[in-house]
């Protein structure tokens, strides 16, 4: 957006008063842009007054700890979705997409139904976090976003200009640091690698959710690609490194991951390894017969982790009224607005 408000001529300070207004203030309506003069404005409103998103549904948790939004892409009408979720201890992360819809299809992703709709320019990811920022601000608390995640619809590795852009945008314009920024991937290690070498030091989160190479191949299609060997040399050079910690995402599916034995397996994969195991209760979709594990039996793979001493957690749901599974809502509602998933 930037980009192209600057090819309108004017001098650098208007830019810097223009970038102020978007990125600290968290405007979105450029008439109110006070510092330029009304034909500025006129201009600007002409050429960007639409935004780049619509909000199509805003749904709020019973709690009230949890937003999620379906967006309306101005580009071309397509919905993605973005969820605010508000921490006991005043964190406030925002999970983006980065994709409408994805191509990498695991079994058991909901967002992977839907085929894959296209990328997200930088300013789209960055707009859905000064969206929330905006709700925080009408909220009259003082609070804004702490942290960012990607971790919502897409797979961050195979947009890597679009999201290397938009950390720079995060920590240029917005003042965020790389440890407010988190980056997952289901497991594209060429394109890792060139985020690593780009100099991008973010924290990073993967998409494990097996075991053992044999497992991960049936469940994520990327595994029969990049082998787990090959993804997990890559992230001992990501530690090596950083020193930082990695987070490993494992959903507990029922009577598929979440043995006794996957655990000691997982224990051994991640034994002196910098690793968080973030353990994940699955929200069941209908195009595949997963079903969640149940409480004992996360706590008996618990019990084994501990015993090998890696560090875990079970994720708190938030937001389970709202569609609590990443993809579900947009993808009925992209799904009305076409005779066919795009797939490549």
């Amino acid at each position: 957006m930037f980009t192209k408000i600057a090819e309108l001529g004017l001098p650098s300070y208007r830019l810097k008063q223009a970038e102020k207004f978007y990125y600290e203030e968290f405007g979105s309506d450029f008439s109110k842009l006070t510092t330029w003069p009304k034909d500025l404005r006129d201009k600007l409103v002409q050429e960007f007054g639409a935004g780049l998103f619509s909000e199509t549904k805003r749904l709020v948790s019973k709690k009230k700890d949890t937003v999620k939004w379906l967006l309306q892409r101005t580009a071309d009408g397509q919905k993605i979705e973005t969820v605010l979720m508000m921490h006991k201890d005043g964190r406030n992360t925002v999970c983006v997409s980065c994709m409408v819809g994805c191509p990498v299809n695991c079994s058991f992703c909901a967002t992977g139904k839907m085929g894959f709709g296209g990328n997200l320019s930088a300013d789209e990811i960055v707009e859905q976090v000064l969206w929330a920022a905006r709700y925080l601000k009408e909220q009259g608390e003082g609070q804004t976003v702490s942290n960012v995640v990607y971790m919502g619809m897409g797979e961050p590795m195979l947009n890597l200009k679009n999201v290397e852009e938009s950390i720079v945008i995060f920590k240029d314009k917005m003042g965020m640091s790389e440890r407010r920024l988190t980056v997952s991937t289901s497991g594209y290690v060429p394109q890792f690698k060139k985020f690593i070498d780009h100099g991008f030091r973010t924290r990073m989160a993967i998409s494990l959710h097996a075991s053992n190479q044999e497992l991960r191949a049936k469940l994520m299609p990327v595994a029969k690609i990049y082998s787990l060997d090959v993804l997990m040399d890559a992230l001992d050079e990501y530690t090596s490194i950083t020193n930082k910690r990695i987070s490993y995402e494992y959903v507990m599916l029922r009577g598929v991951n979440d043995s006794e034995e996957n655990a000691k397996e997982l224990g051994l994969l991640l034994r002196n390894r910098l690793a968080h195991v973030n353990l994940i209760p699955y929200n069941a979709i209908a195009e595949e017969g997963f079903e969640r594990s149940g409480k004992n039996k996360i706590q008996a793979f618990c019990d084994v982790l501990e015993r090998n001493r890696i560090h875990h957690s079970v994720r708190v749901t938030m937001g389970d009224d709202v569609n609590a599974a990443c993809g579900q809502l947009a993808d009925r509602e992209n799904t009305k607005n076409s005779a066919r998933k795009i797939t490549i």
